[in-house]
């Protein structure tokens, strides 16, 4: 008797999401705000932290460069072993072993312990991420995913806004300590409920075995009216490349598309590591501002990181992915270079803070949307976690030349322009990718293959 044969294309790719789809990419979006909330506490409180362990302002780059190598770590060999085992329990795993060590950040008395527990902090925080946006993308239909994934990162970017927003009102009402504990706390809170409701990609399972029964399970929750017998083989269109995920991402013609990819990530994340670590701290000192005030300009970030996915979406209808993101860049570097003018006029700030969310965090939202739809779920995950993995390295440089800059007496006109300049070479590589072939048509999942 043959074994009967099932499609997961013709679940996974219908328009309607219905109410596990969303429920899924509601839950992920909590989760991605709560690690965003982790994730900037320490830069939006770097004022006060440097105070708590008795160390000078621009020693906090070294916090924020241990943050950075951390991430880089995570990203370039979680996400691999991702692509072999799965999504979920990376997660999940990697999720509660944030939460533990952001609580245990507020352990340290001193600036080496912790640097060390943030770097082991964002190493978890780096191989999360990557997969919780595999997950989702592997769940979206290819039509909606680009919007959808991009869209998600509003929430990334909420979450470290409310950081800022919140942060000093809570260290004003307790410690610094207690910012972490409330981000910390949160997080774990949510990972129970994570172990029990969030499934494994139908995706990565027909890459792993197309017979899994998990795959019927979870297409029944996607569409109730699914029915699968227990012997199904499940197949996909999808291309399913083999051997070694890092070299996949430079096979069939992916060569360009990934560097191209990575130059952009990595010039643009060095822009956003820098400025999230250092805006408030610059405006307080080279702007003249209070910590507060400055925290607070800093913080209105979070409704341009709101609105900025949104336009960019009204953008790419129009124009295109790479087009669009090369114009947010190109307007991301002059708003920044522009905050030297805070100093003399301070109403600015506010403006300009929202400019920041608006195209820079904008921007990077729709750059990581752009790397989750060029790759097949087959390596996904490993080319979201190199094209950050880059990003992280230049991150670790960002906010260290950002200290050193503020060390040495660099002045507004100085600063800002020269930590806004790898967006304009972030610009440049959309470009190019726009007039490249492969970037015409980034999703592989186009290409006829079989899951058997």
């Amino acid at each position: 008797m043959s074994r009967s044969q099932q499609s997961i294309d013709t679940v996974l790719e219908r328009q309607n999401m219905g109410a596990y789809r969303w429920g899924l990419y509601v839950a992920c979006g909590v989760l991605m705000a709560l690690e965003g909330y982790d994730a900037y506490v320490v830069a939006n409180l770097a004022a006060v932290i440097a105070r708590g362990l008795n160390i000078p302002i621009p020693s906090m780059g070294f916090v924020f460069t241990a943050q950075a190598a951390g991430m880089a770590l995570g990203y370039y060999t979680i996400p691999m072993l991702a692509d072999r085992i799965g999504r979920r329990n990376i997660i999940i795993v990697g999720s509660a072993m944030f939460g533990l060590l952001t609580l245990g950040s507020t352990l340290a008395t001193t600036l080496e312990t912790f640097m060390v527990v943030r770097f082991l902090a964002f190493m978890s925080l780096g191989g999360t991420l990557p997969n919780i946006v595999s997950l989702v993308a592997e769940f979206m239909p290819t039509a909606r995913r680009g919007r959808l994934l991009t869209w998600l990162f509003i929430a990334h970017g909420l979450g470290a806004s409310i950081a800022g927003l919140f942060g000093p009102t809570i260290v004003a009402l307790h410690s610094w300590q207690a910012a972490f504990w409330a981000g910390g706390g949160l997080l774990l809170l949510f990972v129970p409920f994570l172990y029990l409701h969030l499934p494994e990609s139908c995706r990565f399972l027909i890459v792993r075995d197309p017979t899994d029964a998990r795959i019927g399970r979870t297409l029944s929750r996607v569409d109730p009216t699914f029915r699968f017998e227990p012997d199904t083989l499940f197949t996909t269109t999808e291309a399913s490349p083999s051997g070694i995920p890092l070299i996949g991402l430079f096979r069939d013609g992916r060569a360009p598309m990934t560097l191209l990819l990575w130059l952009a990530m990595g010039s643009a994340l060095c822009v956003t590591a820098t400025l999230s670590a250092w805006l408030p701290s610059y405006l307080h000192v080279l702007g003249g501002l209070d910590t507060s005030t400055a925290t607070h300009m800093s913080a209105v970030s979070a409704f341009g990181a709101i609105a900025g996915p949104v336009l960019l979406t009204w953008m790419m209808k129009r124009l295109g992915m790479p087009i669009s993101l090369m114009l947010a860049l190109v307007s991301g570097f002059f708003a920044m270079s522009l905050l030297a003018l805070v100093g003399g006029m301070p109403w600015l700030g506010w403006i300009l803070g929202l400019c920041f969310g608006l195209l820079v965090i904008g921007a990077q939202a729709g750059l990581n949307s752009l790397v989750a739809s060029s790759y097949p779920s087959a390596i996904r995950s490993t080319g979201i976690g190199w094209a950050g993995g880059i990003g992280r390295v230049t991150s670790m440089v960002g906010p260290g030349l950002g200290g050193a800059m503020l060390a040495a007496g660099w002045g507004p006109w100085e600063i800002y322009p020269a930590i806004a300049s790898p967006l304009l070479l972030a610009a440049v590589a959309m470009l190019i990718l726009h007039r490249t072939p492969v970037a015409k048509e980034p999703a592989v999942e186009a290409t006829p293959a079989s899951a058997s």
